[in-house]
């Protein structure tokens, strides 16, 4: 908790985005606010949500909230903390970040900052690598591509696994988005030593279409990940 208090000042911007993948990460926010005397525990002011995968609906709940009359004279507080967010979810949100009402202030905790708007990143402060928890992307896709076909393929049915067979939850869309980035990483390292190989090329721009297609609700990820293992 002393990592983040210390880089959160005592007069707040007006948006923050934390990343993190960890859950406790929201927990502590509150009561740094809370020990500062800017919230307390029954602010009808604060706005909390949770959730594996931020939709269109919850955006909107989102933006009523912001319209809202603050019930106290203090400021509004908007926690969000999930591991993926839709791109429609991601307009909604940029709308009100663009425009934010005096005295309120979002902090949206996700796993990689990276994965959002370039247009939303420009309009906040980002929080870096806040209680990490390992991912291991790098070495999956390292195993991915010196398995055979078949073993590819199971491998993907084991992650999504994972997930109990909840194939639209967040956390199985940013795992496959990690795997994706990591994959990406290490194909592009052999293209750049052999700049004609066409093979190659084309992995990547297909790696890039499937990141594209994992933003899209409703949007098969294994559809999307057995693609990809059939090419690479």
């Amino acid at each position: 908790m002393e990592k983040l208090s210390k880089l959160l000042p005592n007069n707040l911007y007006h948006s923050y985005v934390i990343e993190s993948n960890n859950d406790i990460v929201s927990s502590y926010l509150l009561e740094i606010l809370e020990e500062r005397k800017i919230i307390n525990g029954n602010n009808g002011d604060v706005f909390i949500l949770t959730c594996d995968s931020l939709t269109m609906e919850d955006g909107l709940k989102i933006k009523e909230w912001h319209k809202s009359k603050s019930i106290g004279l203090g400021k509004k507080i908007c926690i969000i903390s999930t591991k993926f967010i839709n791109r429609e979810a991601e307009q909604s949100l940029l709308k009100i970040i663009e425009e934010p009402n005096e005295n309120t202030h979002f902090f949206i905790i996700v796993p990689d900052s990276s994965l959002l708007l370039s247009t939303i990143l420009s309009r906040v402060h980002i929080l870096k690598n806040i209680y990490q928890e390992k991912l291991d992307s790098n070495k999956i896709a390292e195993e991915l591509l010196k398995s055979s076909l078949k073993n590819r393929l199971d491998k993907i049915i084991e992650i999504i696994k994972r997930f109990k067979d909840k194939e639209s939850s967040g956390g199985l869309r940013f795992q496959a988005i990690s795997i994706l980035n990591s994959l990406e990483k290490i194909i592009y390292e052999k293209w750049k030593k052999d700049l004609n190989n066409k093979d190659l090329i084309f992995i990547l721009e297909e790696i890039k279409k499937g990141r594209v297609y994992l933003s899209t609700p409703g949007a098969s990820v294994k559809m999307i990940l057995e693609h990809l293992m059939m090419i690479i």
